[in-house]
């Protein structure tokens, strides 16, 4: 039964409307919570609203044309309701739930293209036309190098809909219908045609290491399609105005709406078919974000260990560790074993990449606690460390990190610069250490006494597949809204992504592994490389977080550089403390 609304709880309340809607209190002070108003329709938006901790939330009357509120739920779902007498510690989601006025039906314009934004719901009288002005206008469909062409009652766009005469007799739904623009050529069939048009790929160089795989691509393509389509692959950024693709590292340089076109609208425009199937999912979360394709995926960097042959045979008879079980004993074993080498460390990493962004968040991800992840169902972003199963993992996690690198861990591992860690297991000084392979393949390559193994297990003695996975960083091609690039322009770089893509077997030359699944065919892979990829681990394991926008922000400074790295150095912690001051930290940033 819907509660009694509460139309102030103080006396001193002020609520300021407008944009913000802030709700402040006289006389309160001290730590305060955001409760966020998420409106849950088209594009209504949300008002955020700031109470004392420890206080309760008001229960919001809004309003809505031809709707009333029915209540606020903690899911976008509205599955589950919220008990507005409940005391607020935490940042608080609020998701409205809404339902028609008695007479009249809602009817829902659906855009009706692949990768296009949610659907848009209006109220109206029951048994009456709809009036056009309800219907989104093509600038609010903006569909790519597309004009809408109507409203239909079929997705297949056969039974236009009359506004003038059709009448909303129920709930019902009407599909956008479209024709390509007039400045985009077509044969009869409605295919694009290419002719002598110019497409222009940036590459950076932090990302890509050697530019001459895609430039190698690019005259491949080039001679494929001659006389249709022309790439220029280059490093060089003169002219930013003229580049309609962008290959960089994802997603942080990709989901900026206002600068990059969503893969989705361009690969729509190109009549170009995909199916996310068609990548290894787990890498290309930083792909997608807010359900869009925002780069084309190519390749990912894996972190993976490096381990002295010579070692592992004497201390465990050649055989590799499965979990973390396993693998502590075995350094606490050849650590005591060894104590007559000075300096020797079990267990050696750097805290660069490999650590920060890999071995850290794996050390999370392997124990059922990824720092954040992406609700499909409630469209949002969370971390739910709140649960009790979660949080124990993640307090599993930082303490089996600290026992495996703090100086002051039970697994006698350590920190220490990153050309220094190769030489340590060369000379035996170290039993394993922690690699980027992106940058230090060779050795695993070239020294018959350096053998290799996959993250995999290695930070948690649970057997789920949750256990398995590997963080890795990927790059791929992003579609730039460069002022001087028509959209003829831009399909025609779609379809040398798409090739680029299918192709990506060809970055294997640098040890960069494919994740597109058709070119991840270890026949495919060069020769001189390919023993290191085969054990790296599965890419089936390979995982990315999911593609928010400061998703870098969470994973490498607020969790490592904030509170994992310095945690090495400390003598004594409370992990559970930690875990909670973490916790915080996310939220905050994922709410902010």
């Amino acid at each position: 039964m819907k509660k009694s609304r509460i139309a102030a709880i103080l006396l001193c309340t002020v609520f300021a409307v407008g944009s913000t809607g802030l709700l402040t209190a006289c006389g309160q002070s001290g730590p305060k919570v955001e409760v966020i108003y998420h409106l849950n329709y088209n594009d209504a938006g949300e008002r955020r609203v700031e109470i004392p901790t420890g206080t309760t939330a008001v229960d919001w009357n809004a309003t809505r044309d031809g709707f009333k509120i029915k209540d606020w739920y903690t899911d976008k779902a509205c599955k589950n309701e919220y008990d507005f007498s409940k005391k607020v510690t935490s940042n608080l989601n609020l998701y409205a739930d809404w339902t028609v006025y008695e007479g009249k039906v809602p009817v829902t314009f659906n855009y009706n293209y692949p990768g296009s934004r949610s659907s848009f719901t209006v109220s109206v009288d029951k048994y009456s036309t709809v009036a056009e002005r309800y219907a989104p206008t093509a600038e609010d469909v903006n569909r790519l190098g597309m004009v809408l062409n109507g409203w239909y009652k079929d997705a297949a766009c056969t039974q236009q809909w009359d506004f003038s005469s059709d009448t909303a007799d129920s709930e019902m739904t009407l599909y956008a219908g479209y024709k390509p623009e007039n400045n985009i050529p077509r044969d009869e069939n409605g295919k694009i045609i290419y002719e002598n048009v110019q497409v222009n790929v940036w590459m950076d160089n932090n990302s890509c290491r050697d530019s001459n795989i895609i430039k190698e691509l690019a005259e491949e393509f080039n001679k494929e399609y001659a006389g249709k389509i022309n790439v220029n692959a280059t490093t060089e950024l003169l002219d930013q105005s003229s580049f309609s693709i962008r290959m960089q590292s994802t997603p942080q340089k990709s989901v900026n709406e206002n600068t990059y076109y969503s893969v989705s609208d361009i690969y729509a425009m190109a009549d170009i078919e995909y199916s996310l199937d068609d990548w290894y999912d787990g890498a290309v979360r930083d792909s997608v974000y807010k359900g869009a394709l925002t780069s084309v995926p190519m390749f990912a960097s894996v972190p993976y260990v490096l381990y002295n042959k010579t070692l592992m045979q004497k201390y465990n008879g050649g055989n590799l560790p499965r979990n973390y079980s396993e693998l502590s004993a075995l350094l606490k074993k050849a650590y005591d074993g060894e104590n007559s080498t000075a300096g020797f460390k079990s267990f050696l990493t750097d805290v660069t990449w490999t650590f920060k962004e890999g071995t850290s968040a794996a050390a999370f991800l392997q124990n059922g606690a990824e720092y954040y992840y992406y609700d499909s169902d409630n469209a949002m972003y969370m971390n739910d460390w709140d649960k009790e199963e979660v949080q124990s993992g993640a307090q599993n996690a930082l303490s089996n990190v600290y026992n495996l690198f703090s100086e002051y861990g039970d697994c006698h591992g350590g920190t220490t610069d990153t050309n220094k860690l190769i030489n340590s297991v060369k000379e035996g000084k170290s039993l394993m250490c922690l690699i980027n392979y992106m940058w230090d393949y060779r050795p695993a390559n070239e020294d018959p006494n350096i053998g290799i193994m996959p993250l995999s297990g290695l930070f948690t003695d649970n057997t789920d597949e949750a256990s398995n996975l590997i963080p890795v960083s990927t790059v791929g091609l992003a579609f730039y809204k460069a002022s001087r690039v028509s959209h003829l322009q831009l399909a025609a770089g779609a379809v040398f992504a798409d090739y680029c893509s299918k192709h990506s077997e060809a970055f294997t030359k640098n040890c960069w592994y494919p994740v597109r699944k058709s070119s991840c065919d270890t026949a495919k892979f060069d020769a001189k490389y390919k023993h290191v990829l085969e054990k790296v681990g599965s890419p089936e394991n390979f995982y990315t977080f999911s593609g928010y926008n400061n998703g870098k922000r969470i994973v490498n400074t607020i969790c490592s550089e904030k509170y994992i790295v310095p945690m090495l150095t400390e003598r004594e912690l409370n992990f559970a403390q930690r875990i909670a001051e973490m916790t915080v930290s996310i939220g905050f940033e994922i709410n902010n």
